[in-house]
């Protein structure tokens, strides 16, 4: 087995901006060094002469990919999922679980913990409850019968069966006892997002004020924006204490109302996330999803009404369709909203999203059209 590995002569998007013609060397797990010309002995190198070098991709909102649901409750179910996801650049996850009945949500969670030590490809980062604390009346696709309120009884279970890999959790904060979950969830340094909701103004800023510092998807299963009632989606798109989510497939989001949302937050406060499903990977047809029949084209419908039910959407992807949307925008500020602004909002910042000494060896080589070229995940090379 060689001894360490090297990407060779890439221009590395670092702490301090773009480095060309730069080597990262890593060591195990970690980057041990970032510079030009650099010597290992006995280390595999990979030519990365003309690329792009950044950060591994984190997606703190997938289901899915390759057929397979972390709903499944199934240990090989999350293997497949990390292996297929590293196809695509994808280094971390923050594995999410929709609205499920107790037992099964208990079950899916318990799966992703077991799992997560042996995973190759992408590493689970945690996981993201997006159920089962949301308001039925915005359900999309998700299983109305499996909400309920929120209990922290009930997140404290999950917790311990999850050997405390929850980080992040999706609330509607109008339901009774939100407020106060969303406080304590705060107080325990998971993440708070506010989704699948039709808070008015009043109630979204009561949770900011207990700690909500997130909205799961931005625009999708919550009312449109009214210029006398902005709710949940005004609010979020003027107070920047709250980060924003945004699906940039071309079908969950409008290219407009991206822009609007880039206009109107800080550049830290944008987090690029795919929601994807099972049908990551897989050819276009019909599948299965929440139990509920659907079909995946361009994006992911219920096969009854169209309703969207997911995405197709890989992160880099949604890189590449925002350069291509936006060609103004700075490729660094992109691949942030891919690395370092996820990697913040579940507290792994110091570990995730960034090229340096010291920093998790989750990389990938782009080329200049942004298409993959290599994703190396904790120092092995997942893809080539």
């Amino acid at each position: 087995m060689a001894d360490g590995l090297i990407l060779r002569g890439g221009t590395v998007l670092t702490g301090a901006g773009w480095r060309p013609q730069c080597d990262v060397r890593v060591a195990g797990e970690h980057i041990a060094a970032v510079g030009p010309d650099l010597v290992g002995d006995g280390a595999e190198v990979l030519d990365a002469t003309g690329h792009w070098v950044v950060p591994g991709l984190i997606d703190v909102h997938v289901h899915g990919a390759g057929g397979a649901m972390f709903e499944d409750g199934r240990a090989e179910s999350v293997e497949r999922i990390c292996a297929v996801l590293a196809g695509f650049g994808t280094t971390g996850i923050v594995a999410t679980v929709a609205a499920l009945p107790r037992d099964r949500l208990q079950a899916a969670v318990a799966a992703i913990a077991q799992a997560a030590p042996r995973v190759g490809g992408a590493r689970i980062l945690g996981i993201h409850l997006e159920g089962p604390f949301l308001n039925p009346r915005r359900a999309g696709a998700q299983s109305r019968e499996s909400m309920r309120l929120p209990s922290l009884d009930e997140i404290e279970a999950l917790q311990r069966a999850s050997g405390g890999m929850v980080r992040m959790i999706t609330v509607a904060p109008e339901l009774p006892g939100a407020l106060d979950c969303i406080a304590a969830l705060h107080g325990r340094g998971i993440a708070v997002a506010l989704g699948h909701t039709e808070a008015s103004e009043e109630q979204t800023l009561q949770a900011i004020a207990a700690g909500a510092r997130h909205i799961t998807h931005l625009f999708n299963a919550a009312p449109p924006l009214h210029h006398r009632e902005p709710g949940v989606v005004g609010t979020a798109l003027t107070d920047d204490r709250l980060s924003v989510e945004l699906i940039c497939d071309g079908e969950h989001l409008h290219r407009r109302a991206i822009d609007v949302a880039l206009r109107c937050k800080p550049p830290d406060q944008i987090v690029l996330a795919s929601d994807g499903v099972a049908a990551i990977g897989l050819p276009d047809g019909e599948l299965e999803l929440f139990g509920t029949p659907c079909v995946a084209r361009a994006a992911v419908r219920v096969k009854t009404t169209g309703q969207l039910a997911g995405s197709r959407l890989t992160l880099d992807r949604a890189v590449r369709n925002l350069r291509g949307w936006f060609p103004a925008l700075p490729l660094e500020r992109l691949l942030a909203w891919a690395t370092a602004t996820p990697a913040a909002l579940i507290g792994l910042a110091d570990r995730v999203g960034q090229i340096g000494p010291g920093h998790r060896a989750d990389l990938v080589v782009l080329d200049r059209e942004l298409a993959l070229v290599a994703c190396v995940c904790a120092g092995r090379v997942a893809t080539g």
